[in-house]
């Protein structure tokens, strides 16, 4: 699966509908062959709170689906009358039905975490493909970008295949989260050897670190930075107060990575400079985000109908901000457009979904000290993408949100997994 959703990344993250369904309908014929084992279904049976995260997303459909009707409060819109089109709540039911696909789609990377999540050696096996596998796509895109490539770069910026350097920019920042957990977590169960053993053995992790980080910087994504630096910050502060043993490592690590970012950042890579100079004159995501509001609070409680953005947009484009408008068919805030899109009632389930798969996962960590680093370190990712999601496309685009899936359930379960291995 990680290989799957790797490769739909250079392939601008499957962004429109039929690579997006294709991309869904190879996982889902992966996750079948997972779950013919009986093994793989008593492990799912195992965990907890499925139940309300079950019930949470099904309601999460059940609005959507409503929306095709027009038996929602607020009858049909109006644009059905016009046009003489059967009536729904939703303004463009092609693009729902369609995003109704998608999100069921999503639930197929979660199954798959969580099936290798339930078990100890397996979970640290998928942690570790996802590591690898995002190391050979790293390399891949470096390579492509340092030989000037012309494979999906986004003009300057290293951009991984998509369509935006920062969806790239999350990716990257992801992967350095993850692979500065595996090492701390590395550099602990390595304690009884010399500190000259511990370095040899976690040098490919020390490698690693500095392929991602190199790639994050070559995106020139300031929110992707700020966001890993944010994530860093939390898994950095869990680990002094969890465990004084790697305070010291931990410390000297991170002011290794901050002297080569600050290397790179001075002398290597004046784009990202540039970038941050014109960080006061770039208000064109502002001037974006208050018309979409603005339509949110016409429509508060069930929206447009998931997947009408580009349609609202149209609508609500006006002379003063056409500008802003056309600039791009999604919004650079998954929160509003979610709320937009769905209305109150069908985007709160839809949050309290993942408050419920992160705040299980975070308390799990809290009171067991199997696989914490691990699950800090996922949770740290997480924090990540919920904070760059706030200013960026990447929940809008399918094989991220494929990513976050995965690592989503592979957190939820490996918080409560057991030390059967096989």
């Amino acid at each position: 699966m990680p290989a799957v959703i790797f490769a739909a990344h250079v392939f601008y993250g499957a962004a429109v509908n039929a690579p997006a369904l294709i991309l869904f309908a190879c996982l889902f014929a992966i996750l079948i062959g997972t779950l013919i084992s009986p093994g793989a279904r008593r492990d799912l049976d195992r965990l907890s709170p499925f139940g309300t995260l079950f019930g949470l997303f099904t309601a999460v459909v059940l609005v959507a689906v409503f929306s095709l009707t027009p038996w929602v409060p607020g009858g049909s819109q109006p644009i059905w009358e016009w046009s003489a089109g059967m009536p729904s709540s939703t303004i463009n039911r092609s693009a729902t039905a369609v995003e109704i696909l998608k999100l069921l789609g999503l639930t197929v990377p979660f199954l798959i975490g969580c099936v290798y999540g339930a078990r100890t050696g397996s979970a640290r096996r998928l942690y570790a493909v996802v590591l690898c596998t995002g190391a050979v796509y790293a390399l891949f895109n470096l390579v492509v970008f340092l030989g000037q490539g012309g494979v999906n770069t986004s003009g300057s910026r290293l951009s991984g295949g998509f369509d935006s350097a920062n969806v790239a920019g999350t990716v990257f920042g992801i992967l350095i989260v993850m692979s500065i957990a595996w090492l701390f977590g590395s550099w602990s169960r390595l304690e009884r050897q010399s500190v000259a053993d511990r370095l040899t053995a976690t040098a490919p992790l020390v490698a690693l670190v500095l392929l991602f980080l190199a790639c994050l910087l070559l995106t020139a994504s300031r929110g992707a930075l700020g966001a890993t630096c944010l994530a860093l910050a939390l898994f950095s502060g869990w680990v002094s107060l969890d465990s004084r043993r790697v305070r010291w490592p931990m410390i000297a690590m991170g002011a290794g990575i901050i002297v080569v970012a600050t290397v790179v950042y001075t002398q290597g890579n004046t784009l990202f400079v540039d970038r941050f100079e014109q960080f006061a004159e770039d208000s064109s995501r502002g001037d974006l985000l208050g018309p979409h509001w603005r339509a949110f609070l016409h429509a508060p409680l069930f929206g447009y109908g998931l997947g009408t953005y580009p349609e609202v947009n149209n609508q609500i484009m006006t002379s003063q901000n056409v500008e802003a408008l056309s600039e791009t068919v999604v919004l650079h805030n998954v929160y509003v457009q979610w709320l937009e899109e769905a209305g109150i009632v069908g985007a709160a389930p839809m949050f309290l979904v993942l408050v419920v798969i992160l705040g299980a996962t975070t308390w799990r960590a809290v009171s067991r000290e199997r696989n914490r680093t691990l699950v800090v370190g996922l949770l740290a990712a997480s924090l990540l993408v919920l904070a760059h999601s706030s200013v960026e496309v990447s929940l809008n685009t399918p094989s991220f949100c494929a990513l976050w899936s995965l690592l989503l359930g592979l957190g939820f379960a490996m918080s409560q997994a057991t030390m059967r291995s096989a």
